[in-house]
């Protein structure tokens, strides 16, 4: 049997016509069909029933299909890892964030671990993570969202309780950790990008029923943290993102069920990559 016939009846199989199983292998339809038509005759075996532009599958079709399936998952399987064993020979490991901060510190074991190995960062919203990650543009993704998409795969690396964040001008009373009652009068600022705001401070702003009145919302997240340096209001804001500015403090919350978390995200089809299994390694017990 000829790969090039098998993928014909994939192909036509898959999109359930000659011309769209063409269009998807950049071929014309006629050589489409010869193909097809040279397995059947080869086994002397009709796999599909003609319904004019459609095409429906024989029992031995729905058969071979069982197996193709498999076959061609085997194949890309085996196109992942060898572009990956490619990748890790080429020493660089590609990685997109929500926010800066995470980055550098959820790396620092890796580096440790493989300090030849160069790390490529970019930042970008959940949605765009999710399609960067998908499209195979990115190796992980660090981040605070579970992702949606069920080719995703994810691991927890890191919880950290959830803070409050002030600025140093703010006149806090001794008693730590602080109340959401003590909070409610106070303007609360809170990144929004093109999906909306994060589930975590949906959860916080439900749990401590702030008014809508003072809810404010940014674009961009340097805003967010303007806005708080200058006294203008609170936020929610991990310790990471505020340790580097002597501006803000992050104080503990009284009785907060939530936590903020870390995961590791990565394509199902990249589980066993060298690349992704190193780092998940590296911060994941198996």
């Amino acid at each position: 049997m000829k790969h090039a016939q098998l993928k014909a009846f994939h192909a036509v199989a898959k999109y359930g016509g000659f011309t769209p199983a063409a269009r998807s292998l950049g071929l014309t339809q006629p050589a489409v069909t010869l193909q097809v038509q040279a397995l059947e005759r080869k086994y002397d075996t009709p796999l599909f029933i003609r319904r004019g532009r459609k095409v429906d599958l024989t029992q031995p079709g729905i058969l071979l299909l069982s197996l193709s399936t498999r076959y061609f998952n085997l194949e890309e399987e085996a196109h992942t890892l060898l572009s990956s064993i490619m990748q890790l020979k080429a020493e660089k490991l590609r990685i997109v964030s929500d926010i800066a901060p995470r980055v550098f510190p959820l790396t620092s074991k890796f580096r440790e671990k493989y300090p030849n190995i160069e790390l490529s960062a970019s930042i970008c919203q959940q949605q765009q993570i999710e399609e960067n990650l998908l499209d195979h543009l990115v190796d992980i993704a660090l981040t605070g969202t579970k992702p949606e998409d069920p080719t995703l795969e994810y691991h927890t690396i890191s919880e950290e309780n959830v803070t409050v964040t002030f600025s140093k001008q703010y006149p806090l009373d001794e008693k730590i950790p602080v109340s959401f009652e003590e909070l409610c009068d106070l303007k609360v600022f809170i990144f929004e990008d093109t999906d909306g705001i994060g589930k975590l401070e949906k959860d916080l702003i439900k749990i401590a029923n702030f008014p809508e009145k003072n809810i404010v919302k940014f674009k961009n997240r340097e805003m967010v943290l303007e806005a708080v340096a200058y006294n203008q209001g609170i936020s929610f804001l991990s310790e990471r993102e505020v340790s580097h500015d002597r501006r803000l403090k992050s104080v503990p919350l009284n009785n907060c069920p939530l936590k903020r978390v870390d995961y590791l995200v990565y394509h199902k089809e990249n589980r066993n990559t060298p690349l992704a299994s190193a780092f998940r390694n590296t911060h994941v017990a198996e």
